[in-house]
């Protein structure tokens, strides 16, 4: 950021401001303004920073979904406010905090190191031929052709042969044509335009992709790998996408990304264009905001195997997903090719097989040798991967039987306790449970795409057919249900991800329920009841733990979310113990609070551009306006009235001042011991011009904004507030000090004080006769209520260390205050 640089020129403008005349009047109104200016806009970006901490915490506990390009981003871009930040506090306290840009220097190299380490590209081969892969080759060769390359040549089951072309491929494919930068920003357009701004950037992004050039390099090697993989015999390829997270048990990405089938060797490298741009599709876009993944982490590779001529194929989970101890493999099998299936267009035969009891799972489809080889086959790649397996499978018209993919079963835990029997009877019973679990809210029927932007929040969709496409609203799903659709399906991965109770193949659901209908679905004993029924056991989605964004993410908010910075008052509450940009822009946001509590003094020093309150106190008050703060309509010779006062915390403020049953203009019912303490201390006391009695009061103002010195008697007071509609930037500071009774009067008075404060929620410290405090981050309403409050004090504090005789007074007074009974003081 250019520090050293910026110090040096800014030790250049100190000294010589050091050796400029006093300023004149214009330029002293010009520096008072400009004072406030400053402390506003640390403000100002201090909620930017909050925001920031809180939406973070929020993605960390899983409470929103998050893009981690677009946290990146938004976390540079508060580095530089916090840099404002510091500059404005630096200039406030005169040069006195050029420490801090030492330390934000750090925090920001810190985070600059891990953007750096986050970014960087890969390196190595175009083309790699599947007999060559191994699990651990991921990175250059997407998770699930890696995985099926591991089958391949370390478990010795049988699977297509072909090649993969690499994300370095992709990679190059994109940098040459000028893409990354596009692809790279439809995270940050969803969540700033949602989804209808989503769908057409997506649109545009596709084209580009369709229509860009790909290197000579690139086409030179998938001509090289159709001839070293198939010679000269004239095939028909799968063309299956092979992104780097797909088919992980964390982030599955099932059914998001696009598959060809049945394409000519001279189509591959069109159909490999297509594929790639499948990655910035709306549904996969929505998919990695919701999951906290970029484009960069799930660069895609693509897979090119030879096509099977399916007698039949399915999916087989080594595990059912909702009781993964039990000792049963799932299997789903369709006629032809799965594709249809694992999209949920079609139901599938859903067998239940005991390992060692084949025979007995019966089936149309599948014959006991299938069925026993199915069976090892998904039980031996569970014991090689180390977890249970989803596994898509086939066999061709002449019996060989291949895997065509091994992925994890996406990881579901089940209810904490089973849905309690009702007897109410069910509006629909069957189907097959996708996801365990209980959901409830007014039916949604989605006929289209097109219609899953307006599912409420809540809703229970339902559909003809289940499909993966229901993952950009799966947030919002209190449950789905499907009249066609597997267990096994793409769809039926993606709600376990999400926890979206789930029921499919459920005959007739688009029929019986009707739109708006309040519906309660028991996923888990395959139910839907009417009305919103009070079941426990709702599914609970996968925790944020597990998810490897979520850990980068982690790194990154160590940077700024920590706050170590918490007492202003200890010897370590310094520039050099800040660790995060919440412990920096905590220790701007508290020194500034301190630099502009002592406002007053400067406004003594400038009454050329201030107002004197026409209203009927017993203080004589200048008002200083640094923007909003005073609307001139009437008034004239250098006045204002209260009416003419805009300023929100300082008419708060006066109404209470104001509070007619407080008769300041009557005379104190003193008592004899309280005036001789008073005479006493004025005899032996300092001389009353150097206890500046009879000093006029100020009041600097702006819209939100209010910082009131006051000498009313002997005592000293100031309020300083700000209350506006941001939460954040909401507060309230008083300080109290001094009198003219003994010191022991003037202890009962700031007991009485502190008293009072502390019922209104204020944070108070009180020493001697000194009292300070704070309300902070309160809604503009109360901070309001609360000055109204501070003025009644104001009033009824004036001089009453003289009725102090006894110790009880104080809880006497404040008792009295409390109960509104101002005629007492």
């Amino acid at each position: 950021m250019g520090w050293s640089f910026r110090r040096g020129v800014d030790g250049l403008l100190a000294r010589a401001a050091r050796r400029r005349p006093p300023a004149a009047p214009g330029v002293r109104d010009a520096a008072f303004r400009l004072t406030y200016e400053r402390f506003r806009e640390i403000l100002s970006y201090n909620d930017v920073v909050l925001g920031l901490i809180a939406d973070l915490e929020d993605a960390l506990a899983g409470r929103r979904p998050f893009s981690l390009d677009v946290v990146r981003e938004r976390v540079r871009s508060v580095a530089l406010d916090a840099f404002v930040m510091v500059k404005n506090l630096d200039q406030l306290a005169g040069g006195a905090e050029s420490r801090l840009y030492d330390a934000l220097e750090r925090i920001d190299g810190e985070i600059n190191a891990l953007w750096a380490a986050t970014t960087e590209r890969l390196n190595g081969p175009l083309l790699v031929p599947l007999a060559a892969l191994r699990a651990g080759d991921a990175q250059w060769a997407g998770t699930k052709m890696a995985n099926l390359g591991e089958v391949a040549n370390r478990c010795g089951l049988a699977t297509p042969v072909g090649f993969v072309i690499t994300t370095v491929a992709t990679s190059r494919f994109l940098s040459e044509n000028g893409l990354w930068e596009r692809c790279d920003r439809l995270e940050a357009v969803l969540e700033e335009g949602g989804p209808s701004a989503l769908g057409q950037a997506c649109e545009e992004v596709g084209g580009a992709i369709e229509r860009a050039v790909i290197p000579a390099e690139v086409v030179e090697s998938i001509a090289a790998g159709i001839e070293m993989t198939f010679g000269s015999r004239r095939v028909r390829l799968a063309v299956r996408s092979s992104a780097v997270g797909e088919d992980s048990a964390e982030s599955s990405h099932a059914g998001l990304y696009a598959t060809l089938l049945d394409i000519a060797p001279e189509g591959l490298p069109a159909a490999w264009r297509s594929v790639v741009a499948s990655a910035f599709s709306p549904v996969a876009v929505t998919y990695r905001y919701e999951r906290g993944l970029s484009p960069r982490e799930a660069q895609m590779a693509v897979g090119c195997v030879e096509m099977v001529q399916a007698r039949c194929a399915g999916v087989a989970y080594s595990r059912p997903p909702d009781d993964p101890a039990s000792d049963v493999v799932v299997i789903g099998a369709t006629s032809g090719a799965g594709a249809a299936l694992a999209a949920g267009e079609t139901s599938a035969e859903t067998l239940f097989v005991v390992p060692g009891r084949e025979a007995r799972a019966g089936g149309a489809l599948l014959g006991d040798a299938d069925l026993r080889w199915l069976v090892s086959a998904a039980r031996g790649l569970e014991g090689h991967f180390g977890s249970a397996q989803d596994i898509e499978w086939a066999v061709d018209v002449s019996g060989n039987r291949f895997v065509l993919q091994s992925r994890p079963v996406v990881a579901f835990a089940p209810p904490p306790v089973p849905c309690p029997v009702t007897d109410r009877s069910p509006l629909l019973a069957g189907g097959n449970c996708a996801c365990p679990g209980v959901g409830s809210g007014p039916v949604f029927v989605v006929r289209g795409a097109n219609d899953l932007p307006s599912l409420p929040q809540g809703g229970v969709l339902v559909a003809h057919h289940s499909s993966p496409t229901f993952v950009s609203v799966m947030r919002r799903c209190a449950a789905i249900v499907t009249d066609v659709g597997s267990p096994t399906g793409h769809m039926a991965s993606l709600a376990r991800e999400f926890g979206v109770p789930a029921l499919v193949g459920l005959e007739g659901a688009t029929g019986k329920l009707r739109p708006g209908q309040v519906v309660t679905v028991d996923a888990s004993g395959r139910r839907v009841y009417e009305g919103d029924l009070p079941l426990e056991g709702a599914a609970r989605p996968i925790g944020p733990s597990d998810s490897p964004a979520l850990e980068k993410l982690r790194a990154l908010a160590s940077f700024v979310t920590p706050l170590g910075l918490t007492d202003p008052s200890v010897p370590g509450f310094a520039p050099e113990e800040c660790r995060s940009l919440h412990d920096l822009t905590r220790y701007v946001h508290e020194r500034a609070y301190e630099t502009v509590f002592h406002f007053g003094d400067l406004a003594r020093e400038d009454r050329h551009h201030s107002f004197k309150l026409d209203a009927r106190l017993p203080i004589v008050v200048r008002v200083f306006d640094v923007g909003g703060g005073v609307t001139l309509a009437r008034s004239g010779g250098g006045r204002v009235r209260v009416e003419e006062i805009s300023s929100v915390p300082f008419r708060a403020l006066l109404d209470g001042m104001l509070e007619p049953r407080i008769r300041w203009d009557l005379p104190r019912p003193v008592s004899v011991r309280g005036f001789l303490s008073v005479l006493g201390e004025s005899m032996a006391g300092p001389p009353a011009e150097t206890l500046q009695i009879g000093r006029l009061s100020y009041a600097i103002v702006s819209d939100c904004y209010l910082n009131f010195s006051t000498k009313a008697g002997y005592h000293f007071q100031t309020v300083d507030a700000y209350c506006g509609e941001s939460q954040n930037k909401n507060y309230v500071h008083f300080r109290f000090k001094g009198g003219a009774a003994d010191e022991m009067r003037r202890q009962r008075r700031i007991r009485f004080v502190s008293a009072v404060l502390e019922a209104l929620d204020f944070r108070v410290d009180s020493r001697s006769d000194l009292v300070h405090a704070r309300l902070d981050k309160y809604p503009g309403g109360l901070i309001a209520e609360r000055l109204v409050d501070l003025g009644h004090l104001t009033m009824c504090a004036r001089q009453l260390d003289m009725l102090m005789d006894a110790d009880e007074s104080a809880d006497h007074f404040a008792a009295a205050f409390l109960a509104g009974l101002w005629e007492r003081f």
